[in-house]
């Protein structure tokens, strides 16, 4: 049986920041409350909702783990811990993980796979979760075992073992159409304001491609995507400094009134660089960034 490879898209324009996507997912894969007030990406903290400018003005974007078509982080993991799943999701196995553990072959977990992420930082490691005891890799795995259809051993992403199946706001007819919106990830079906939608690449990227919808501004790559009818939007990265303080001035710079056609692309530059040193640091280190 053949499986969609599933994507979420945020409407960045409907999202209110009323957080109930990050307490959805704390909830369904028990997530430890390690840091209560802090506002970032951490192993007990899979999605969060910031302000992409403006400290809380908005607009607000997810920052979660893009699940990339050619996972770096999945690539030097010594216990082969991260998979590509056909269903797009980038999952973590927690039985393998073994943060700083020597597999057979002696080959020892340096925390590659935060150094190797593209994407600002994914996975966090730490111990995140009441699912398991000690410390693990953690980061969004679009809740594969709990949505989408098939069973995992048929190369679908629903597994008796990670519990019940999550529920579902599709009607019959887009159920028909695409299987695997029988069941959403929780993210999605939390959301009031329907900011979060679960559909196939194909579809998404055609929904933002499509003018008739109005997005003047879209980002996306693997099995996450964001879109804007309002505001210039910035590729939303994991990592605090891009988070809290890169990207803020950069989407301020570029979308603000006053923004200089010739001051821009030398703050750009002068950003860029200070990126470049930062993940340059990051790759010199042995354990890597948690």
């Amino acid at each position: 049986m053949a499986y969609n490879v599933m994507a979420i898209l945020q409407d960045v324009d409907k999202c209110m920041r009323c957080n109930g996507c990050v307490i959805s997912c704390k909830r369904t894969w028990k997530m430890k409350a390690l840091n209560p007030g802090i506002h970032k990406t951490a192993p007990d903290q899979r999605v969060i909702i910031k302000s992409l400018k403006r400290v809380d003005m908005g607009p607000f974007m997810r920052y979660s783990c893009w699940h990339c078509v050619n996972p770096p982080c999945a690539a030097h993991c010594p216990f082969t811990a991260i998979k590509k799943m056909p269903n797009g999701a980038v999952q973590v196995d927690h039985t393998l993980c073994n943060p700083g553990g020597t597999n057979t072959k002696g080959v020892k977990c340096t925390y590659q796979c935060v150094i190797d992420c593209s994407r600002g930082g994914y996975p966090k490691v730490g111990a995140g979760s009441d699912l398991y005891s000690g410390s693990r890799a953690n980061k969004c795995t679009l809740c594969f075992g709990r949505a989408g259809t098939g069973t995992v051993a048929s190369g679908g992403s629903l597994d008796a073992t990670m519990g019940t199946p999550l529920p579902t706001k599709a009607t019959a007819a887009e159920i028909v159409a695409v299987a695997e919106k029988a069941h959403q990830p929780s993210c999605v079906y939390t959301c009031p304001a329907k900011a979060m939608n679960w559909d196939t690449v194909t579809n998404i990227r055609a929904y933002i491609n499509n003018t008739a919808n109005g997005f003047i501004s879209a980002y996306g790559d693997g099995s996450m995507y964001w879109a804007s009818r309002k505001f210039l939007l910035i590729a939303p990265k994991a990592d605090p400094f891009v988070e809290d303080h890169l990207t803020p001035l950069v989407s301020n710079l570029v979308s603000g009134p006053f923004a200089k056609a010739a001051l821009v692309p030398t703050l750009l530059a002068g950003g860029l660089m200070a990126v470049i040193a930062r993940r340059q640091h990051l790759a010199n280190e042995t354990t890597g960034e948690v």
